[in-house]
């Protein structure tokens, strides 16, 4: 339940927001309002409240909001977000995002909570934008030219239906992402298209302006001129939007080009001039005499009538010239230039050739065509040649540039851009000195022009400047381009950026000298050691270890400094392999291991492998850092963190929190101690008045509860019994604890009171019990224990005056009977105290610390035997009382005392399951029979061969079964007894 003192931080964090939240009641009437309306609308918080919302809306949005005040109130689970007006203190109108929640299910709200946002701006920026767009849809669709609007953060395209109409698409067939845009530019134009892109969106120009083909719905393709410019960029000035046209310039473009294209063809070399009929496959009707010179073919071969002209196109180009050509055929143009194409020549061989050709009428039925061919496979040659060469150029990652006899720039690839940041534009035309850092003299520079300059090539690594002053390292290699005379007429250089290499180099120099640094004055064991065992460790690890030189360091393997299994119950031989194979394999390991001293002491630590090569094989190093003072402090902590915990979180104890006023909070278990309904109903109250008017001894109450909460404020605390008394009267005795400690900034008490009726009934059950057995105990504890002392004294003197050996054994036997008998009356005492114990008397203890104080004792009193522990007792705590000792020490002492073997063996190991704690118990003597083995914990019951009284397993059987646990007994792997003991955890 949240107490009054978890409002304040809330209700100043609302008062701090910069957005409207306001309560309103479903009549829409304001009952709170924050201070950001003010801000906001310029009325105070206090001119609105009781007020109709409603009132200040918009008449125009008024019922919109009424609506959502209305689905809101009536729906527990409902939300509305709307856009209205609000009317300002000054009479203007302010948009307003406002998000409606049904919060009447909460103690505090109760009505509905109205958060609003002033989207006023974003609101006329939209308004703004919508006329725009009017206006400018009405100037495009005057000029006949299609808009586009670009997201380029989402890629997303805004078009209107002339721009798509255009290519034959509807809307929805060209999408609205870039990539519809993109994937119909012809492959030809692609890169045109986006280095005038690219031009623009780095400011190089003022306009996106490129003339490009678009693929048609129909598959023919379309001139189109694009123009467009960046409206909008981020604050790095990355563009973010673009906008502009498309013009449809097919019919303007491909006039141009035929008138080109005919230009230009006959600058390639000489014609061949064909006539064509216009029918299936072109027959021959004439072709100059030139043709054998080119083509091989005689003319009269050709115009036989037996060859077809598209006989000798190539008949991997045969179906696009045919597809090229049908425009003419079809009489939809009187002229066409083909892209050039492959004819075979008479000797089989391949050339490429340009063809222009028009329709010419004959005054026949027929129409003929006619065509000039030339020969462009020389062109086609460079050409391909060229553009190999200037991939490859302008796709390496060196930066490559040519320079003049002079030395000016005339080239550079994008890479020289990346690398130096000298674009092409601010490069060309100077020389490679924009690069100099003020590294070099003259007398470097002067070296360098003599040895390019007298023909030879010169290579250096070469410390230069970038434009914008960054250093970089260059491996440059220079070279002169000589012409056929073997003059110098140009220089190609090419420059490879190696500064991440120098950098990487000198960072690992640094590394190198950090490592031995570190190495050698760390504070950290560091070793070296490969599979075979350690090769190398620091002076800490000698330290650390205990160990007196490296050379005696390095006898040992890794597992050899650690005990042979770790607290988890590892063998730690087998665990450092697998993390030694984990690092090799993987590269490195992170984990926590005990290690142990040349002394044998363990201490906790973090190790840390890597793999790395050390004299030319792969090595682990390995540092080991002491995290015992840590390991302390986080289980202190750890135990702190769990006690405090349970005490808030799983406490059957009432807790409050109160000031010399009274109290200011409580939890659930103390409205129901005191019978009060609710946190607001408990607060206020001070502590006397939830007391009789005087406590039992006849001290006043009100006097008594001041004097405690001064003594809390001012040591610190406060611990009494106190008698309380509940709202209908009644009262019960309590233990009360009182604490100090800082409470949004003011000393206040922390109070725990728990209810102790059952204990004090308890108390006073036990001590009629007490009485009634005092008796029983005099004699155990005196009378008995008095009469065997007495005893003892005197076969102690018997023996002292008797010589004879078969005497001597009698006394011997006499005496272990009577320690026997003295120790039964230890444990007759010890039942006693069970008796006298109930349910309630169960608390939760630490096993551990039991168990390891019990082997302590037992491995003290039996010297001769053997006790070991199979597994690491873990850390557990059980549900039992201050007996539970009594249940270990009879277990081990049973298996010891009535064990035949020449030397007793006892191994004792411990588990968890679920939610018990197992311990078992094993020995090598002579075992339990199993017909006995039901019966061996009854009450008097011997063990095999025993002379005792059985009394000890049927204390350890009635103290376990009071604990809400088990005992049983089996066989154990030696041939004896295992005892097995369950109890149950504690919550």
């Amino acid at each position: 339940m949240t107490g009054s003192g978890d409002l304040e931080p809330r209700r100043r964090l609302v008062e701090e927001l910069n957005d409207i939240v306001a309560v309103v009641a479903v009549d829409a009437t304001v009952t709170y309002v924050n201070a950001a309306v003010q801000q906001v609308l310029g009325y105070a918080p206090t001119e609105l409240i009781g007020d109709a919302g409603t009132a200040y809306v918009h008449p125009d949005d008024r019922d919109t909001v009424t609506d959502a005040i209305e689905a809101v109130g009536t729906d527990r689970e409902a939300s509305r977000t709307v856009d209205c007006r609000l009317r300002r203190a000054d009479g203007s109108w302010c948009w307003i995002e406002a998000i409606l929640q049904n919060r009447t299910d909460d103690d505090v709200v109760d009505s509905i909570l109205v958060t609003g946002r002033d989207i006023t701006d974003r609101r006329e920026r939209e308004a703004e934008l919508v006329t725009t767009k009017r206006r400018m849809q009405l100037a495009l669709e005057g000029a006949n030219l299609g808009i586009w609007d670009w997201d380029m953060q989402t890629g997303e395209v805004s078009r209107d239906e002339l721009l798509t109409e255009m290519l034959g698409y509807t809307q929805a067939e060209m999408g609205d992402r870039m990539r519809g845009w993109e994937r119909v530019v012809h492959p030809e134009d692609r890169e045109r298209h986006d280095e005038a892109l690219a031009e623009h969106i780095s400011k190089r120009t003022p306009y996106y302006w490129c003339d490009h083909r678009l693929k048609t719905k129909s598959g023919s393709w379309k001139w189109v001129r694009t123009i467009g410019t960046v409206v909008e960029r981020d604050a790095d000035g990355d563009p973010t939007r673009a906008v502009g046209i498309h013009q449809d310039i097919d019919d303007r473009k491909r006039a141009e080009l035929a008138l080109e294209e005919e230009r230009d063809m006959f600058k390639e070399g000489p014609a061949v001039v064909f006539r064509w009929e216009d029918a299936a496959g072109w027959p021959i009707e004439y072709v100059s005499k030139n043709v054998e010179e080119v083509l091989g073919y005689a003319p009269d071969e050709l115009q036989s009538g037996e060859f077809r002209y598209i006989d000798i196109v190539h008949e991997e180009d045969r179906e696009r010239v045919v597809r090229e050509a049908s425009d003419l055929e079809s009489g939809a143009v009187d002229s066409i230039t083909l892209t050039p194409y492959r004819v075979i020549t008479a000797s089989g061989d391949v050339r490429w050739v340009k063809e222009y050709t028009r329709t010419v009428e004959s005054g026949g039925e027929t129409p003929h065509l006619v065509g000039y061919l030339v020969d462009v496979t020389e062109r086609k040659r460079r050409e391909r040649e060229l553009r190999q060469f200037k991939s490859a150029v302008e796709r390496s990652a060196h930066a490559i540039y040519i320079t003049d006899a002079e030395g000016r720039i005339e080239y550079v690839n994008p890479a020289f851009e990346e690398i130096t940041g000298y674009s092409e534009q601010a490069a060309v035309g100077e020389t490679p000195r924009i690069l100099k850092s003020g590294e070099y003299d003259d007398d470097f520079y002067e070296e360098f022009w003599e040895t390019i300059t007298s023909g030879e090539q010169w290579e250096a690594e070469m410390i230069d400047e970038r434009s914008d002053d960054e250093r970089i390292v260059l491996n440059q290699t220079v070279a002169p381009i000589t012409d056929d005379d073997g003059d110098v007429r140009k220089f190609v250089a090419v420059a490879r950026d190696i500064t991440e290499r120098k950098d990487r180099e000198r960072k690992l120099r640094e590394r190198e000298q950090k490592y031995r640094s570190l190495f050698e004055g760390t504070r950290d064991a560091l070793m070296v050691f490969d599979r075979d065992g350690y090769l190398d460790c620091n002076e800490r690890a000698l330290e650390l270890f205990g160990i007196g030189s490296v050379e005696e360091f390095r006898e040992y393997t890794p597992w050899e400094l650690s005990p042979p299994r770790q607290p988890n119950g590892e063998d730690s031989k087998v665990a450092a392999l697998a993390h030694i194979e984990t690092a090799f394999e993987e590269g490195e390991a992170f984990f926590e291991w005990t290690h142990q001293h040349s002394d044998g002491e363990e201490f906790p630590s973090e190790v840390k492998l890597s793999r790395f090569e050390y004299q030319g094989t792969p090595a682990i190093h390995a540092l080991v850092r002491d995290i015992s003072a840590r390991k302390k402090r986080e289980r202190e902590l750890k135990e702190s963190e769990e006690k405090y915990r349970s005490l808030f979180e799983n406490t059957r104890d009432a807790l409050m929190l109160l000031d010399r006023d009274g109290f200011i909070d409580c939890n659930e278990r103390t409205l129901e101690l005191f019978g009060v309904d609710s946190v607001d109903a408990f607060v206020g109250r001070a502590p006397w008045e939830l007391s009789p008017p005087q406590q039992p001894d006849g001290t006043d109450s009100k006097a008594a509860a001041l004097a405690h909460v001064e003594t809390a404020f001012e040591e610190g605390e406060a611990f009494f019994e106190w008698t309380h008394q509940r709202v209908d009267g009644t009262t019960f005795p309590a233990e009360v604890k009182l604490s100090r400690f800082e409470y949004e900034g003011e000393p206040v008490l922390h109070a725990l009171v728990r209810d102790v009726t059952a204990r004090k009934e308890y108390e006073r059950r036990l001590e009629e019990q007490r009485d009634n057995l005092d008796v029983l105990n005099r004699v155990l504890r005196h009378d008995i224990r008095n009469d065997l002392q007495v005893i003892t004294g005197y076969v102690e003197i018997l023996a002292d005056e008797c010589d004879d050996e078969e005497a001597d054994a009698h006394f011997e036997t006499i005496d272990e009977t009577l320690d026997h008998a003295i120790g039964l009356t230890k444990v007759a005492r010890e039942m006693a105290d069970v008796m006298l114990s109930t349910d309630e008397a169960s608390r939760p203890v630490d096993f551990r610390t039991v168990l390891e104080n019990e082997l302590g004792e037992i491995r003290s009193t039996y010297s001769e035997a053997v006790v070991s522990t199979e597994t690491a007792v873990p850390r557990v705590t059980v549900e039992a009382d201050d007996m539970l000792h009594s249940v270990f020490r009879n277990l081990l002492k049973n298996a010891i005392q009535h064990n035949d073997a020449e030397t007793p063996r006892v191994t004792v190991s411990v588990t968890e399951r679920d939610d018990t704690a197992v311990l078992r118990i094993a020995d090598n003597g002579p075992g339990v029979p199993e017909n006995q083995r039901e019966n061996i914990f009854g009450k008097g019951e011997k063990g095999l061969d025993s002379q005792g009284t059985g009394i000890g397993l049927y204390l350890v059987d009635t103290l376990v079964e009071n604990y809400g646990g088990e005992v049983g007994v089996e066989d154990s792997a030696a041939g004896g007894a295992a005892f097995v003991v369950e109890l149950p955890t504690a919550e």
